[in-house]
């Protein structure tokens, strides 16, 4: 690991923009934290120190809009996501970080450059399943993206989408940070970057509040694509040569 002071400065300036970036843009704060995450912990920390930094942010989201949250919906891809983590955690613990480095480096890069998908699925109760496939992803790699493109064709309004999504995703970041200590990962020597970065991450939310009109939308955009895809190709590079 870098020196703590560097690595605690730059991954909670990280999860200031990250929330910045979600509360006046509705996007790009997970994939920013992995950028950031990416670039200054060793590879096998990336995704349950990434989980516990985003945990703060939806759980607050999933207390603000609890009286919006669709059970039909969370039940049970909470359900599928228990299954999820509890096979994942044991894996990831056991991919060398050469694979690690490299998948994660890939999913990045289709994330920012795929096109969205405007998958719908056909099942009758796809929750389970969309909750299983999502959180084995993320629990991997650090970011599912299924939910995401699913409950956009649900007949939700705004606002029991992000009430939905914050229940869905807080659980399934519960579920992670229990899997992988469970699995051995020791969260005590990056215990201080954690407080820090979610006290951040409510500064930044607030922040993001009040310039929500005063930031270009097409800037922002510019930006956050060059940063991911300049830390996805280092990050491929370090699995690469490993």
């Amino acid at each position: 690991m870098l020196d703590v002071d560097t690595s605690l400065y730059i991954i909670v300036a990280g999860s200031f923009f990250a929330a910045l970036c979600n509360a006046a843009f509705a996007a790009g704060g997970a994939m920013i934290i992995l950028a950031v995450t990416s670039t200054v912990l060793p590879v096998a920390a990336i995704v349950p120190i990434h989980s516990t930094l985003l945990i703060g942010s939806t759980s607050a989201r999933a207390v603000l809009f609890r009286g919006n949250i669709d059970w039909k919906i969370a039940g049970p891809f909470l359900v599928g996501s228990i299954f999820a983590v509890a096979i994942g955690a044991r894996l990831y613990v056991e991919l060398p970080e050469r694979l690690i480095a490299t998948a994660i480096s890939i999913v990045m890069l289709i994330a920012i450059w795929l096109p969205g998908v405007s998958w719908r699925p056909k099942l009758r109760h796809p929750w389970a399943i969309v909750g299983f496939i999502h959180s084995l992803f993320s629990t991997l790699f650090a970011y599912g993206a299924l939910l995401h493109a699913v409950i956009l064709h649900t007949k939700l309004g705004r606002r029991d989408v992000v009430g939905t999504m914050a229940a869905c995703l807080t659980g399934m970041g519960i579920f992670k940070i229990s899997g992988y200590a469970i699995n051995g990962f020791d969260y005590l020597p990056y215990l201080e970057i954690i407080v820090f970065s979610l006290l951040a991450a409510f500064l930044g939310t607030w922040v993001g509040k009040m310039v929500i009109d005063r930031i270009s939308e097409a800037l922002f955009r510019f930006a956050f694509k060059s940063l991911v895809t300049v830390t996805a190709l280092r990050l491929l590079y370090v699995g690469l040569a490993a």
